[in-house]
């Protein structure tokens, strides 16, 4: 089982490596004038800074598998979660989940273990998007139309969800439809909001990415907040937009309608399609750094094994 948890978990990163080359493809015209404008060194502490988001993200899902009764290794945690991340660009919408909960079954982590802890660590991931970006409405003076209510809605169902008593029903549920025990330990409402909170963060780098795009190529325009609150709602909306893989599209077009205080559409546009590419390189060298850090740490435990 565990070999064809690695087989699963490979499969996905590759296919996911595929969708990334495919739409990058198809957007390089885009791509290239938005970078034609923009200063060197705009791109690498985007980067920088968009890491930190989505490695907070990661260190979110250890303290999930840890709330549900697993201590794994850091290093081992999050190459599971950036490998597995590349699920999400694959069509289909169970890819993320299924990837990472795989890669993580391959570690050792039991199935339940894994698969709740993902389910766990996504919707406390966009919850968090929910909460920043209403915390982000009330702090920008900028229009920006209905869609807020999609966060509003989101974040009181999701808050609610969290409760024992919801999360006890929603177990029962899972039990009778799919005939099987399951053992998973049930946190406090406390503890499920902390670890909400302690995912708020995540979402203050990653709007801070965008924005740093943002000032880039509008200078002294776009407000922090607003670029905030547009970065947050974009993401959550193309996440819950879940045929579509990576929200590919849906999240650029809700970040235009959101982000108005930049100068034109084609600025915010531009920004849309900078920030997809920086993010997708954040994948990309989580990826790669965690599995080479990987392979550092095995040639060294087999030297020292050998030293022996």
């Amino acid at each position: 089982m565990k070999q064809i948890s690695g087989y699963v978990g490979a499969f996905i990163a590759v296919a996911g490596l595929a969708f990334v080359a495919r739409e990058l493809a198809r957007h390089v015209d885009d791509i290239r004038v938005a970078l034609g404008t923009l200063p060197l060194a705009t791109i690498p502490l985007s980067l920088l800074v968009g890491s930190l988001g989505m490695l907070t993200i990661g260190s979110g899902w250890r303290a999930c598998l840890r709330l549900l009764g697993t201590d794994p290794p850091v290093l081992a945690t999050l190459r599971s979660y950036y490998v597995g991340q590349l699920g999400k660009y694959v069509p289909g919408g169970i890819w993320p989940v299924v990837g990472r909960a795989e890669m993580a079954r391959r570690q050792g982590i039991p199935g339940q273990t894994s698969y709740g802890s993902t389910l766990l660590s996504l919707g406390l991931t966009y919850l968090a998007a929910a909460l920043t970006a209403v915390a982000g409405l009330f702090m920008t003076a900028a229009p920006v139309g209905a869609f807020p209510l999609v966060a509003v809605a989101i974040l009181g169902v999701g808050i609610s969800a969290l409760h024992p008593r919801a999360i006890r029903i929603a177990l029962d549920l899972l039990q009778r439809v799919s005939r099987r025990q399951v053992a998973l330990p049930i946190p406090t409402w406390r503890r499920s909001v902390k670890l909400l909170l302690l995912h708020v963060p995540a979402w203050l780098a990653i709007g801070a990415a965008t924005w740093i795009l943002g000032v880039a190529l509008d200078p002294g325009t776009p407000s922090f907040t607003n670029v905030l609150f547009a970065t947050s709602l974009a993401w959550l909306i193309g996440f819950v937009a879940i045929p579509v893989p990576g929200g590919l599209g849906v999240r650029e077009a809700v970040f235009v309608a959101t982000a108005t205080s930049f100068t034109t559409l084609g600025t915010a546009s531009a920004v849309a399609v900078l920030a997809r590419v920086v993010f997708i390189a954040v994948d990309l060298l989580g990826a790669g750094t965690t599995n080479l850090l990987t392979v550092g740490a095995r040639r060294h435990a087999t030297r020292s094994t050998e030293d022996l």
